[in-house]
């Protein structure tokens, strides 16, 4: 709901110009407007008298997605967002638990028709929402925008187990709407395109927030890094929002290409490494680089603007809290610590979940009132730049030694040659657990990969294994699945994916 209002202004001042472009589909601001009030008023019709008024949208990177997500999440409904694409066990999970009063999809998608019969629960295709007929304006469908009511379940990503399921509420988006405008040059940035799917946060927000700003939204269906490229050429494409393992795949298939006219890119997700940075300057020369940092439960945390003039003191640190934040560092007696002394990373913020509604065990997630942590771990420095080290569940205990996966990975990726690494822990009867780290680079390159990280890495932090990857196993929305690379290592005696280096 936090930007109905705002799709009503851009349609009644540019009702022909083109709101989103979803596989070369398109919806002019006033279809987007004009098909959104019609589904809001047959759901309307279907839903109004349940009790939960939850509704699930299954449609993926489809054209009729924004339309079910403006009616799904306006006043009193809350949209539940499904990734339609997720294994077949997680869908029945997830529906049986979500059990939504109605489930909107596409008609081409019988295996999820047939899961949602099984289940009882009532479906809609959308194939055909051109042909709903058009609505007078409903004061209901822009109205609440502000509150703190929910509109919206989310999962965060899962492989083989069931996402964990969370709710927050309208006010909770508006405010980030309203602090990120300026600080992310949406005013100035005709045109914005995510790369990834849309049941995803990174994509749904970034959605959103160009509706709000009034820009041109894009999505190329799925990532596949050389049409995506080919799109910025191909419509001028002015802010490209990634994770950082699509500008790996990007420096894969650019082929010395550039992109000049490409004015932001905004890097989410995971840390943004050196080897990150430098491609990405590569390709994108006249492109101010941001990164921020955040969590699906906590939203936007901090920004940084990269200066390129001192790179490696900007990479070292995600920048300062984004605005309506505040940063905390505390010990584990809940003190807060001073300057430079690492603790639990605690914010307080209008951004914050409501509560989960499956899936956490109390411990990764804990707030009290408007303040919150997901106990990640790290500092803030005398500039009140905040420093991220790891999360508690990313530190493991090798050799009677603290280690946190992520500094070993940055120090790998910092390496010249190194497109990207990833560094795991796997069970040592002598350490109680080993790193080992994986690897994609070319040959040459690596040859002395293992030397390099000794003159970097103190000796019980270096990996004790080393191997080289040519394809990485990845979700729908770029990012790497460590679970598969664990299980890859375990059977590396019968895999030719992975080529293990000298150490």
């Amino acid at each position: 709901m936090p930007v109905h209002d705002r799709v009503k202004f851009h349609a009644e001042q540019k009702p022909a110009h083109i709101a989103v472009d979803i596989e070369g589909k398109t919806l002019s601001w006033q279809q987007l407007w004009q098909g959104a009030q019609a589904l809001y008023h047959t759901l309307y019709q279907q839903v109004f008298a349940s009790k939960n008024r939850v509704i699930a949208i299954a449609t993926g990177n489809d054209i009729t997605f924004p339309i079910a997500w403006l009616a799904a999440t306006a006043q009193p409904f809350t949209a539940a967002i499904i990734d339609h694409q997720a294994p077949a066990e997680q869908l029945h999970d997830m529906l049986h638990r979500l059990a939504p009063d109605l489930l909107l999809l596409k008609a081409e998608d019988p295996t999820l028709i047939a899961l949602a019969e099984r289940l009882g629960i009532c479906w809609l295709a959308l194939d055909s929402w051109h042909a709903l007929p058009v609505v007078p304006d409903d004061p209901a469908f822009i109205a609440g925008m502000q509150d703190n009511t929910p509109f919206l379940i989310n999962f965060t990503s899962g492989t083989t187990s069931l996402p964990k399921a969370f709710i927050r509420s309208r006010r909770s988006w508006r405010c980030s709407f309203e602090n990120g405008e300026a600080i992310f040059g949406l005013e100035d940035a005709l045109s914005t395109l995510f790369p990834g799917p849309l049941s995803h946060g990174i994509g749904l927000y970034c959605l959103n927030e160009t509706l709000y700003s009034g820009g041109t939204f894009y999505s190329p269906g799925q990532w596949q890094p050389a049409a995506t490229l080919a799109l910025i050429a191909q419509q001028q494409i002015e802010r490209l929002v990634v994770v950082p393992t699509m500008i790996a795949g990007f420096a894969r298939v650019a082929a010395e290409q550039t992109y000049p006219g490409l004015h932001s890119l905004l890097s989410a997700g995971a840390k943004l490494e050196l080897n990150h940075y430098r491609h990405a300057r590569a390709l994108f020369p006249a492109a101010r680089i941001q990164e921020y940092y955040g969590a699906s439960e906590l939203g936007f945390i901090a920004v940084s603007t990269l200066d390129d003039s001192h790179i490696n003191e900007s990479l070292a640190t995600v920048g300062h809290a984004f605005p309506g934040v505040e940063i905390g560092i505390r010990n584990d007696e809940g003190e807060l610590l001073p300057a430079n002394q690492p603790g639990t990373i605690f914010i307080t913020s209008e951004q914050i979940i409501d509560r989960y509604l499956w899936g956490d065990d109390g411990s990764a997630f804990v707030k009290y009132h408007s303040t919150a942590t997901v106990a990640d771990i790290g500092y803030l420095d005398d500039a009140q730049r905040l420093h991220v080290i790891g999360r508690r569940g990313n530190m493991i205990l090798s050799g009677g030694n603290n280690i946190y996966l992520s500094e070993i990975e940055s120090v790998i990726k910092s390496l010249p040659g190194i497109i990207e690494a990833v560094v795991i822990a796997v069970d040592d009867d002598y350490l109680g657990k080993k790193m080992v780290a994986i690897v994609e680079a070319a040959p040459e390159d690596l040859h002395e990969l293992p030397q390099r990280c000794r003159s970097r890495l103190a000796k019980y932090k270096l990996p004790r294994q080393f191997y080289r990857i040519t394809h990485w196993p990845l979700t729908p929305s770029g990012k790497i699945k460590r679970a598969e690379l664990e299980k890859r290592i375990a059977q590396h005696g019968s895999s030719t994916e992975l080529t293990e280096l000298s150490a």
